[in-house]
């Protein structure tokens, strides 16, 4: 059944089952916000949806591989059965392959041109009479690759989805606005997420541990990673600014300053 218009205002995330998804949702369904879930695994999903509902919010979720090339059309259908509007749209999925330039092959700068850029302006696209009905917000995650490179990370072709996607936001926040919707972009530093964890620190030594978190004590002025809630807390802010649009919010513990 089809919600009508509400006080509650509704925020569709993708990526929503774990990490920076679920965090940026919980702390948008704790401002009130009624919440659509996209992600792929659907016993993640449905744990995600249980952990959130006691904020008393409406949580629904969506389950879908936005890899595949229809998936951001058919995800926009399906919310459309659900809400004829969005008041915050959170790009979130994303995906990294890092690699020497000799080494980098053809499906890897494929998959993230698709994920990173292509899925957020799709999904747009998709839901633009949506945002429009709500006077929505656009909130794109990004990376602070797009800018800052670290040696020994070979990221030409990320690095380059991830400027794109920032460029994008910032076109797109010059062609909404007269229409009413805000669009912005999040650029966090390395964040202490389940798949950081999994993919980067579980594989270390103790030594190599060690050195990781003094590197991180270099790097960043702040001292430590980013965790999950500290980027939850920017895009509740950037869901509720009714005055920012096409900005590209460094959420990185002052990394990209040093």
């Amino acid at each position: 059944m089809r919600e009508h218009h509400t006080t509650a205002p509704l925020a569709v995330v993708t990526g929503g089952s774990e990490g920076l998804g679920l965090a940026i949702a919980d702390a948008l369904a704790a401002d009130g916000a009624n919440l659509i879930l996209v992600a792929r695994n659907r016993d993640k999903l449905q744990a995600a949806a249980e952990e959130l509902g006691r904020h008393g919010t409406t949580v629904h979720t969506v389950s879908a591989d936005l890899s595949a090339p229809d998936a951001p059309a058919q995800v926009a259908a399906q919310v459309g059965h659900l809400s004829d509007r969005v008041d915050t749209l959170v790009n979130n999925v994303g995906i990294a392959h890092f690699a020497l330039l000799r080494d980098t092959t053809i499906e890897a700068m494929n998959s993230m041109w698709h994920l990173n850029v292509q899925v957020p302006l799709l999904l747009s696209q998709h839901m633009l009479p949506a945002l429009l009905n709500g006077h929505g917000s656009i909130i794109n995650i990004s990376s602070y690759w797009a800018h800052k490179m670290a040696a020994g990370r070979h990221s030409a072709a990320y690095s380059a989805t991830r400027g794109a996607l920032n460029s994008m936001t910032r076109a797109l926040a010059n062609e909404l606005g007269p229409q009413g919707i805000r669009v912005n972009a999040i650029a966090p530093g390395a964040v202490h997420t389940p798949t950081y964890e999994r993919s980067y620190l579980s594989p270390m030594t103790t030594e190599q541990r060690t050195a990781h978190d003094q590197q991180i004590e270099d790097s960043y002025p702040l001292g430590r990673l980013g965790t999950t809630q500290d980027i939850a807390t920017a895009a509740a802010y950037l869901a509720s600014a009714r005055w920012t649009t096409g900005t590209v919010l460094a959420v990185d513990g002052g990394l990209t300053v040093r």
